[in-house]
This record gives structure tokens, C-alpha cells and sequence, in this order.
């Protein structure tokens, strides 16, 4: 985890960034947030406060209105863009009939290393199957995307973000629809990713409870940013949630299980 909360060891530094849509909705507005190396940040908010509009200008996917973003301290670009692993909430895999194995959606994952017009090598075939073991489905590297659970999906897309070795892996509700014991097992490899691989994560969830359980620091998106800090500090300040949600809320810490 972060020890020293100096720009120079930050991941992402968001700076007034304000995102308004052609349609005139204004859908962020001098958001200033901060990601540090080894940080287990947890993002929450209400409905359409932001987050997954923040998440798309951090992944270069959104550009701001107003505002810049740095990913590991330099403006973005295809170089740093390729340090970040994104788990999305919903995606192709959801698709019955999308043709693609296991190993061949993982595979695609080897991408941001090789570039889209260069083969694959040995080397891409090896981390494949490692991140296949790493995360237990490689007794389902044949079977066909459609014929998944949803705690199998979920891992085949942690594993195709694993693939391309990121330093910062970003995900947007990744156990929406996952049965609580997938979800328990998917935040336990979370867990184990980042305090003893020393990747960085930024989880995007709605579960207040969740958040509070696995993450060193918050962010509480409405609009702007409303709260950054410590979960200590988060959690003993319950007037944070009333600001955000507009009503009183008490905090109860639980497990994820």
C-alpha cells in the first residue's frame, strides 16, 4: 500500500476535469482525484454521478470538456495507456453465440503488447496459460465464451486484463449478476493482486460495505468529487454519504463472502 501520498509515486492525477456530453449533460465538473502506486481505491457514488464517465477519460475513452488527466505522471498516451488492465461491468461475453474459446479471448488480451498487425509468439501462448492457472479456469480454455457462468465470465476478463501485464488495473462493477461466492472468490484474487503482485487497483462499485472492506482509500464521486481520503477517515464520517446519497446512512463494515 501507499505510504507516502506524494505526486511523485501517483498513478493517475485527475485535475478539474469537467466532461459535458453534446447532449448538454453535464456529467462531471472539476473532478480532481488522485490514484497512488499500490493503492486499493475504492470509487463510489449514486447513479450518474460520474464514475464510469471518469472511468472512460482516465482509459482515454472520453475526452474531457475542461481539465486534464496524467497517467503515471505524463499526459495520456498509447505508451502509459498501455500500463492499465480494464475489467468492464458488460461485455461480448454475455453473448450466447460469440465463436470465441477461453484462451482465444485471454489471448486477446496480449494485444497492447503486441500490436494489432504483429503474430503472436511463444511468450504471448505462455502468459496466456499462466494467467489461465494463476486465476483456475484452465480446465476451460476450450469451452466457448457463451458457456460460461458468470463468476467464469468475470474471471476470463480478469485474465485477459492480466494478460497484458498492467501496473494499474481498472474495474467498473466487475461482479454485477455474479453469485456471492463467485464475487467472494473474484475479491480475494483482487486481494491477492495487489498486495503481494503490487498492482494498483481502482474499483468502481456501488456496494458502500465492499468498498470499505478492501480498499486503503475512496473516492465518493456526484458530479465532482465530493470526498477523498483515507477509508478510515471515510468511515468516520458518515456525513460524506449524506452529502453524496442526499440522505443520512450508516456504515456497517462486512465481509464479502
Amino acid at each position: 500500500m501507499s505510504t507516502s501520498l506524494s505526486l511523485e509515486n501517483a498513478v493517475v492525477e485527475s485535475e478539474n476535469v469537467g466532461v459535458r456530453y453534446s447532449n448538454g449533460l453535464q456529467a462531471l465538473l472539476d473532478a480532481t482525484l488522485q490514484v497512488y502506486e499500490g493503492d486499493f481505491l475504492g470509487l463510489i457514488g449514486p447513479n450518474g454521478s460520474g464514475k464510469t464517465t471518469m472511468i472512460g477519460v482516465i482509459l482515454g475513452l472520453v475526452k474531457p470538456t475542461t481539465g486534464s488527466v496524467k497517467l503515471f505522471g505524463e499526459p495520456l498516451n498509447r505508451k502509459n495507456l498501455r500500463r492499465v488492465g480494464y475489467v468492464p461491468q458488460k461485455t461480448m461475453l454475455s453473448d450466447t453465440i460469440f465463436p470465441s474459446t477461453v484462451f482465444e479471448t485471454v489471448l486477446m488480451g496480449r494485444v497492447v503488447r503486441t500490436g494489432l498487425l504483429h503474430r503472436y509468439g511463444r511468450a504471448d501462448y505462455r502468459k496466456v496459460e499462466s494467467e489461465l492457472e494463476h486465476l483456475s479456469i484452465h480446465d476451460l480454455r476450450n469451452r466457448k465464451i457463451g458457456e460460461l457462468s458468470g463468476g467464469q465470465s468475470q474471471r476470463v476478463l480478469l485474465a485477459k486484463a492480466l494478460a497484458s501485464d498492467p501496473e494499474l488495473l481498472i474495474l467498473d462493477e466487475p461482479t454485477s449478476g455474479v453469485d456471492t461466492r463467485s464475487a467472494a472468490e473474484f475479491y480475494d484474487t483482487l486481494q491477492h493482486l495487489n498486495r503481494d503482485h503490487g498492482i494498483t487497483v481502482m474499483l468502481v462499485s456501488h456496494d458502500i460495505g465492499l468498498i470499505s472492506k478492501l480498499s486503503n482509500r475512496v473516492v465518493c464521486l456526484n458530479g465532482g468529487v465530493c470526498f477523498q481520503g483515507s477509508t478510515y477517515d471515510f468511515m468516520n464520517n458518515p456525513s460524506v454519504l449524506a452529502e453524496v446519497y442526499g440522505y443520512n446512512v450508516e456504515l456497517v463494515k462486512h465481509g464479502h463472502g
